[in-house]
């Protein structure tokens, strides 16, 4: 039985994650995954490496995110279309400009705006459904309910985890009750956070520093075993042999899951002009005033120089890219913040 694992953190994610994306995309390829999600926590900072590492192993990379919610739960999420990625790529800037950093939240009633493209799973152990685990169904049915009011029942499923840690087994049978309750597929995941199993003592030293403690008081903010690591098909199908679909569905969502980074194009932000002018006209103008501001007179040479690089990055499209720069540039000269790139502004 195929399996592809579709919930795995990087050192990406800030001291949850204890492999870098490289080195999952070379565990997957030893594994012969042909695909797998990297879900990071509240970002897709960890995507670009792992793509280009995806490439080079062939193993197709798919993009998610861990999305933090305002009642503190873990909201997994992965990327079906080129719609979805800006969705998700929008939603997190906005939760992370209106934030402290590190405090971002998403709000449940804005998720709605932003769901378009993406497909929701409940998250394991810091998931939405954790809290109404040893409660009535009632209220792990409306929050079910309201994910696929959000995403469509197509976009919903019901993630189980096997860690052989004391209680899963209840809560696992909780989660087939409710999947089966509202007629939403099983997906099985192991919550990867490291790529092989020694790599568990780097997650320690992480967790511990991101509690401000030690590994002699780390106590049960620890894992309890080493089991997060990136397993194989054939370790999965064993695990989850009761329940073969939700192994089988990992692969069936995977295939939908189509959308890489080499569909995004090359495209900058619009930068507003007035009216009656383009980006290239008002670079233009720009250009030549500052080129008089700097040499007092324009010479041929300059002008034959100025007219040269106009002309490349008119080409190239790039006329956006220069005023969005000159732009920061003259907020940061405005306001006494100093800023430095390549070449001359």
């Amino acid at each position: 039985m195929s399996y592809i694992e579709l919930h795995s953190r990087s050192a990406f994610s800030f001291l949850r994650g204890a492999s870098l994306p490289e080195q999952l995309a070379a565990r997957a390829a030893k594994l012969n995954y042909p695909a797998m999600a990297l879900c990071d926590r509240d970002g897709v900072y960890g995507a670009p490496r792992f793509f280009a590492a995806g490439q080079e192993h062939g193993i197709r990379s798919i993009i998610g995110s861990e999305l933090t919610m305002e009642d503190g739960s873990i909201l997994p999420v992965l990327v079906e279309s080129r719609r979805g990625y800006q969705n998700l790529c929008r939603l997190i800037t906005k939760t992370q400009l209106r934030s402290e950093k590190g405090q971002s939240a998403v709000r449940w009633d804005e998720l709605p705006e932003f769901a378009e493209g993406l497909v929701a799973l409940t998250g394991d152990e810091d998931g939405p459904l954790r809290p109404h685990f040893n409660s009535r169904h009632s209220r792990a049915d409306q929050l079910l309910h309201r994910l696929i009011c959000t995403f469509g029942s197509a976009n919903v499923f019901v993630e189980i985890q096997r860690h052989h840690i004391r209680g899963e087994e209840r809560r696992l049978r909780q989660l087939i009750d409710l999947a089966e309750h509202m007629r939403l597929p099983l997906l099985a995941t192991n919550g990867v956070l490291y790529a092989h199993p020694d790599r568990r003592q780097v997650l320690d030293v992480f967790t511990c520093m991101r509690h401000h403690t030690h590994l002699d008081a780390a106590g049960k903010l620890l894992t309890q075993n080493s089991e997060r690591y990136l397993k194989d098909a054939a370790t999965m199908a064993e695990l989850f042999r009761d329940l073969p679909a939700a192994v089988q569905n990992t692969t069936r969502l995977a295939e939908r899951l189509q959308f890489s980074l080499t569909d995004l194009g090359y495209e900058f932000p619009v930068y507003p002009v007035a009216p009656g002018e383009t980006m290239d006209s008002c670079l233009r103008r720009q250009t030549y005033a500052g080129a008089r501001e700097r040499y007092g007179v324009i010479t041929p040479k300059v002008q034959q120089q100025l007219e040269h690089e106009l002309a490349l990055i008119t080409k190239l499209g790039f006329a956006g890219y220069f005023l969005i720069v000159a732009d920061i540039v003259k907020f940061c000269r405005d306001n006494d913040i100093l800023a430095q790139g390549r070449g001359r502004i």
